[in-house]
């Protein structure tokens, strides 16, 4: 099987959808299939993630992809993704996310491909950005989707009913750990450490959690909060901390290549999210033994985080002060991280990585063959 997989960019991204879009490919390519990758990257773009050498990367190179292109410019887009697609002839396309599939359903238009489109966030998330208004349109357009994948099952009540028998669900995958971390036992300097790893960027909302363990810090002193991961809110994050005098209890650390190791040496994960789709990273803390807290009202997050049982949930999707009284609760109770944290890689054992390619390679077959 031959399968384009489209994303608008990936050059250095580290993020959930660059992810998975090189991890899906790469166990493709394992399996035997022959894969594309098309983006609106620059010439010299690069993959954050590892990218097997067996899959063509076509870089557009035609203009900035996330800056809004003009009618000229998405002609000339067009008129190449087109001859890349008649050159290449895919049995199926997997768009990563509304943007590309739609511009890609344009582009195609005649070539009778199947194409399929994979969200990677809870339709709650047109409730948080201004593309909202636009939600209507966007589900029309998936009309002429060979199929939607989503990732979790309770997403498709979220979605109009004319689009059912389109959707199917495919989770991530989750690897699970040998090394667990110990949510205990403070690290060789005495002190514990409340971790969060995602985007700097409004849908992580990670104002709230500086705001929140703003609150904490000076009851719990030998506590301190880790964020791991890069974005364009850093300035204002850094301001904040500044503001609070937590220069030193609160550290944003940019992008890693060693998250594991993040992961085994934290005492409680927060992922503090506006909305998610799959949130990787939590699903990845509960592998390692971690405990997680997040908000009930956060599509993604809600579906992992299991209250009293491998975590717990603070009230809303925005509450500084719910999420306060939630950390609060387990940052006093060592006992309690334990036992949550013994049972949190229960949680992802559904996620084995090979049932979930085979979900995929299955799906995609399916849909060619159709």
């Amino acid at each position: 099987m031959r399968v384009m997989f489209v994303a608008r960019a990936v050059d250095r991204m580290a993020g959930g959808v660059e992810r998975m879009v090189m991890t899906v490919m790469d166990a493709l390519v394992a399996r035997g299939h022959e894969v594309d990758l098309l983006t609106w990257d620059l010439p010299g773009a690069e993959s954050f993630y590892p990218m097997t050498a067996e899959i063509t990367w076509h870089r557009l190179g035609l203009g900035d992809p996330q800056v809004r292109a003009s009618s000229f410019l998405r002609l000339r887009r067009a008129q190449v993704v087109r001859g890349i697609v008649r050159q290449r002839r895919p049995e199926v396309i997997v768009c990563f996310q509304d943007g590309p599939f739609m511009a890609v359903c344009g582009y195609t238009f005649g070539l009778q491909i199947p194409i399929v489109v994979s969200e990677r966030n809870a339709p709650s998330r047109f409730d948080h950005i201004a593309a909202g208004r636009y939600q209507r349109l966007i589900y029309q357009t998936f009309r002429l989707a060979a199929g939607i994948i989503i990732q979790w099952e309770s997403y498709r009540a979220l979605y109009p009913k004319f689009l059912d028998r389109q959707i199917v669900c495919i989770p991530n995958p989750v690897w699970p750990s040998a090394v667990r971390a110990r949510p205990d036992m403070p690290g060789p300097n005495g002190r514990y450490r409340l971790l969060s790893v995602g985007r700097l960027g409004f849908q992580k909302n990670y104002s709230v959690l500086i705001e929140a363990f703003g609150r904490l810090a000076s009851q719990f002193q030998n506590w301190d909060l880790s964020i791991v991961g890069e974005g364009k809110d850093r300035d204002d994050l850094e301001a904040l901390i500044r503001a609070h005098g937590l220069q030193g209890r609160v550290v944003l650390h940019g992008m890693t290549n060693s998250i594991a190791q993040w992961y085994s040496s934290s005492h409680l994960f927060c992922l503090p999210s506006r909305w998610e789709g799959f949130p990787n990273a939590l699903a990845e803390a509960l592998a390692h033994g971690l405990p997680a807290v997040g908000f009930a009202g956060c599509a993604g997050v809600s579906d992992l985080i299991s209250p009293g049982h491998n975590g717990l949930a603070a009230e809303g999707s925005d509450n500084v002060e719910s999420l306060a009284r939630a950390l609060e609760t387990l940052f006093r109770d060592g006992a309690a991280r334990k036992t949550m944290g013994s049972k949190a890689p229960d949680t992802i054992k559904q996620f084995d990585p090979p049932g979930i390619f085979s979900l995929w390679e299955s799906f995609l077959s399916s849909v060619a063959n159709s």
